[in-house]
């Protein structure tokens, strides 16, 4: 039931086969019972290079170390402690003068620690946590970074038959970028620290069948915005060797109903609320795949409304606590929308092997999604449909042959601008090899 609707953020780290239980000195009392470790082991180097900045070519090499615990607590049914530590070291190439390297945050914190109790398919939450709604475009642990993103909040989840529902107030963000709240962010939008906040989430779902499970959410972020979405999601069978699957989803967001009192990553300004930062904005994304024996293609269209010059209402439609690596390209060039939107129309083929692993293109065209003011180098408007440059990625995983839950990843991605606006113009080249190892007690 947990595992449905709150999903760990990689739960990595470092012990191997172990048994503990705490108990109490007089008289036995198991403290701790069922005790269950979880360890993760991810090297990874990193190739970077951007054009038309001061900074070479460089390289960045690092390795999440992680591990959780999970418990039984005071021998009371359905009642659970959970506890995670996350470590990332990158070995000084962070250092490197005047060079271009990943941005990988070196950390040790601890990422997970709260207490659950579950009773009659309904299970609460209390303390910090690695929370993926959906696909996390609106929600996520953006679980690629070494240093994941979890929550502090206090959630309630439920689920019977096809229908699931869950509600969180989320009190603090702590985000990929540093350990901890980090106070005194100013007004900038998202920041890039963590931070408290003020915000509410609800996402609940209904799966009639395979074909069709349809999701409502409303996400209230704290002086942010608020955004309301639906969206239908489904399999479908084509015979024995063929599956495809859909998405079809649509979003407003509007002015923050929620204040923030507190700096911090959704806060707009010191102990402020800025009732301007957001208003009106649009959010639509279709995707179409197909597994047709071992051959994957797919299109997807994804369109993040912008600001328009003639309607003073609207803005750009943000996702701040999203798994932004996972859309609008790999080479990350689009993590805040431009001030004119963004559409996203890409095409992905590949090849899923037996036992040889996965093999995944995908193409990206990148537009401008509502016209604006300024845009251009000569200072004339950006029109919608205006281009922002394209995007190839490419990536290769597998399960190394003869090795114990070892997994090795090669990626890359070519983003090149368009140099007629000045949004994401410079060329970039990123490329990731990585080896992934996982280990649980038993």
């Amino acid at each position: 039931m947990r595992k449905l609707i709150l999903s760990l953020a990689a739960t990595p780290l470092i012990l191997g086969s172990m048994a503990v239980s705490a108990q109490a000195a007089d008289d036995g009392f198991n403290v701790l019972s069922d005790v269950k470790f979880k360890g993760e082991l991810r090297p990874r180097y990193q190739f970077s290079d951007r054009d038309g900045t001061t900074a070479d070519s460089g390289h960045q090499l690092t390795n999440r170390t992680n591990l959780n615990i999970n418990a039984g607590l005071l021998e009371v049914d359905g009642l659970n402690a959970e506890l995670e530590l996350n470590a990332v070291n990158d070995f000084g190439t962070e250092q490197q003068s005047n060079k271009d390297v990943g941005g990988e945050a070196t950390v040790a914190k601890i990422s997970q620690a709260n207490i659950s109790y579950t009773a009659g398919g309904v299970t609460g939450i209390l303390g910090r946590k690695g929370v993926n709604l959906d696909n996390q475009r609106f929600i996520g642990t953006v679980g690629w970074k070494q240093n994941f993103q979890t929550y502090d909040l206090a959630a309630v989840a439920y689920g019977t038959g096809g229908f699931s529902i869950i509600g969180a107030y989320v009190y603090g963000v702590n985000t990929i970028f540093d350990a901890g709240y980090d106070y005194g962010q100013g007004n900038k939008f998202p920041t890039s620290g963590s931070g408290r906040t003020n915000s509410a989430l609800v996402n609940a779902s209904y799966k009639f069948m395979d074909p069709i499970k349809v999701t409502g959410y409303a996400y209230l972020l704290g002086s942010a915005s608020d955004t309301y979405g639906l969206a239908a999601t489904g399999k479908v069978a084509m015979g024995k060797s063929a599956k495809l699957t859909y998405r079809v989803e649509g979003a407003i967001q509007k002015k923050a109903t929620l204040k923030t009192y507190e700096d911090g990553l959704i806060s707009p300004a010191p102990g402020g609320h800025n009732d301007s930062l957001f208003g009106d904005a649009g959010y639509f994304n279709v995707d179409v795949g197909a597994n047709i024996s071992g051959f994957l293609v797919g299109l997807n269209y994804e369109v993040l409304g912008g600001a328009d010059k003639n309607d003073k209402e609207t803005t750009q439609f943000q996702t701040p606590l999203a798994t932004k690596h996972k859309f609008n390209g790999w080479a990350d060039q689009f993590l805040g929308t431009p001030t004119t939107g963004l559409a996203d129309f890409n095409i992905r083929a590949g090849y899923k092997f037996d036992t040889a692993g996965k093999i995944i293109g995908i193409y990206h065209l990148f537009n401008a999604a509502a016209d604006g003011t300024g845009g251009k180098k000569d200072g004339s408007d950006v029109k919608s449909g205006d281009a922002y440059g394209s995007e190839f990625d490419i990536a290769y995983s597998v399960k190394l042959p003869g090795t114990n839950n070892i997994g090795l990843l090669v990626k890359g991605a070519l983003y090149m601008g368009d140099d007629a606006t000045n949004v994401a113009a410079k060329d970039t080249t990123l490329a990731w090899v990585q080896l992934d190892y996982k280990f649980a007690t038993k």
